[in-house]
């Protein structure tokens, strides 16, 4: 026998059979005939009781519980093998079924209820957690709208999505060839100045950009690139970040840039002070109308532990004429009530100057030309011969003076300004004389000594954007170009993926809907038909036979 048709019979008897008993409880007193009584003896037995549930059926029913409720109705309730209750039926006392439910087979919040009244009319609706729909078409439809729904909303979700991606790729190609900002490997002055001057747009060939290059101010588009690369990488942090916590992907390529400190912007402005004050100086000495030679940023070795090692010492400006060979220290120095106190270098500047003079005299101590080899002779010594010179350069357009410069002269350093190298080296302290041949022969002695030797690199200095000394505007603004299209993509993207987030959320939210009706919908569509198993149970009331 059918699964339905039988588990309709058995709760069709026993529904006829409490039905009638309700109806007569409402008016009267219920008067139970002999027959009635030996059953609801038989429940009473039985109540709370699993029975087997032998009828075949093809949804697993395995056992069943009935229990006797004073005054009015028996439950019966039906369970598949897993303990799952499928059907919960209310019999009155006559029989009749007051109340037919049907579970879902995995869901108990999802079942059918059918009710019937005294006057045998029936009431059915669908419950679906604490809502109730009387009418299945209701489901159906409330189905096919969270459908047209979310289809609509993910219409304009996917667009949106898709730009994202778009502007996520072109985010990566511009982040690919974005290079670093500043190099931090040890690097030679000269590396340092250059691409400062590129970066600052500085030609010192020109005396506007040279004034310029001295000020305290001298590396504003500097700071304004650094100060543009903090808030690039403050950007890409958020950006990475926020992608990382939606669980997006970073960006591969995307990655913040090395940027420079407060002590990195000031010993840059400080390199090209003095870059700018040394082509000053070495204008001037071009200036002065007599017989030189004179040697720029000069390299030379310096002995030191009793010559056992050699190292490196530059010299800014190297002059060779008759009255002698003149060391120049150059110093951009910012002046405080038009006056510097020269007493606050002098432990740095005696030092090098000292290094500078052993440096002369090493060269040409061990040179092999005959004509150097004689002059040392002539000469009564050889310090006679070199003169050390600091020329403090002003970073501003204030006239200064020099003040306390009384120790510099008690060692034989001469301080000078800008204005006084001329007349410093049209005027000869010590009557050396030097010939225009020795002159000659100085000078190609400390250049062949220059050639072997190599510049001193820093740790402290910078490079900006490039590894080599190929650093040109072009490339600085190709920099600052693709830094630019990252930042710009990444807004894009920040108010994509809050327009996204907002209606992927919207999306979500009416899926879970559309899934919350589809299954409730599966349910119910695949309920047994309730009418069948009361049919059944109007032609067979026996239900304790049958149990």
């Amino acid at each position: 026998m059918d699964i339905t048709i039988i588990t309709l019979t058995v709760g069709l008897i026993t529904y006829c059979f409490f039905r009638s008993i309700k109806a007569k409880s409402r008016v009267k007193k219920v008067e139970l005939s002999d027959t009635d009584k030996e059953e609801l003896n038989k429940l009473e037995k039985i109540a709370g009781k699993q029975l087997p549930y032998r009828f075949p059926n093809k949804r697993g029913l395995a056992f069943q519980i009935i229990e006797f409720v004073r005054p009015g109705y028996i439950k019966r309730r039906i369970f598949d093998r897993n303990g799952h209750c499928l059907f919960l039926i209310k019999y009155n006392l006559d029989r009749t079924i007051a109340e037919f439910i049907e579970f879902g087979a995995t869901d108990g919040h999802y079942f059918r209820k059918t009710i019937w009244n005294e006057k045998d009319e029936k009431n059915e609706f669908y419950q679906n957690n604490k809502q109730q729909i009387a009418d299945f078409s209701q489901i159906k439809n409330k189905l096919q709208y969270y459908r047209s729904m979310v289809q609509e909303k993910r219409a304009e979700v996917l667009p949106v999505e898709n730009d994202m991606k778009q502007y996520a790729n072109e985010l990566e190609n511009h982040a690919y060839y974005q290079k670093e900002w500043v190099k931090r490997d040890k690097i030679t002055d000269t590396e340092a100045i250059h691409s400062l001057e590129k970066a600052e747009k500085l030609d010192f060939d020109k005396k506007r950009d040279l004034r310029r290059g001295l000020q305290a101010r001298n590396a504003l588009r500097i700071g304004a690139i650094n100060s543009g690369f903090k808030t690039y990488n403050k950007k890409v942090e958020n950006f990475q970040k926020r992608m990382s916590d939606l669980h997006l992907g970073k960006i591969k390529y995307l990655h913040t840039m090395d940027v420079l400190s407060d002590h990195d912007l000031r010993h840059a402005s400080n390199l090209l002070a003095g870059a700018a004050a040394e082509e000053l100086v070495n204008k001037r000495i071009k200036e002065v109308q007599f017989g030189k030679v004179l040697i720029h940023n000069l390299i030379l070795p310096y002995p030191y532990e009793k010559q056992t090692k050699l190292s490196n010492n530059q010299i800014d400006h190297l002059v060779i004429a008759s009255s002698g060979i003149f060391c120049f220290e150059t110093k951009a120095r910012t002046s405080k009530n038009n006056s510097y106190d020269m007493l606050k270098d002098y432990g740095e500047i005696a030092d090098q100057v000292a290094k500078h003079k052993e440096s002369i005299k090493y060269v040409l101590e061990k040179s092999n030309n005959p004509l150097i080899i004689n002059l040392l002779k002539r000469i009564p010594s050889i310090d006679q011969l070199i003169r050390n010179v600091v020329v403090v350069v002003s970073r501003s357009e204030e006239k200064f003076s020099l003040e306390k410069i009384e120790r510099y002269q008690r060692v034989g350093i001469e301080v000078c300004q800008l204005d006084d190298i001329q007349s410093l080296l049209g005027k000869a302290t010590e009557c050396i004389g030097l010939q225009p041949e020795e002159i000659s022969a100085i000078g190609e002695e400390m250049t062949n000594n220059k050639a072997l030797e190599e510049e001193k690199t820093f740790s402290e200095n910078i490079l900006l954007f490039e590894d080599e000394m190929n650093l040109d505007e072009k490339a600085v603004d190709e920099q600052l170009y693709h830094a630019n299209q990252v930042i710009k993509r990444i807004d894009h993207i920040d108010n994509l993926l809050a327009d996204y987030l907002s209606g992927a959320r919207e999306w979500r939210k009416l899926y879970q809907q559309y899934h919350y009706w589809k299954k409730f919908y599966d349910q119910v569509n695949n309920f047994a038909n309730a009418e069948s198993y009361y049919e059944q149970h109007q032609k067979d009331k026996n239900i304790l036979d049958r149990i």
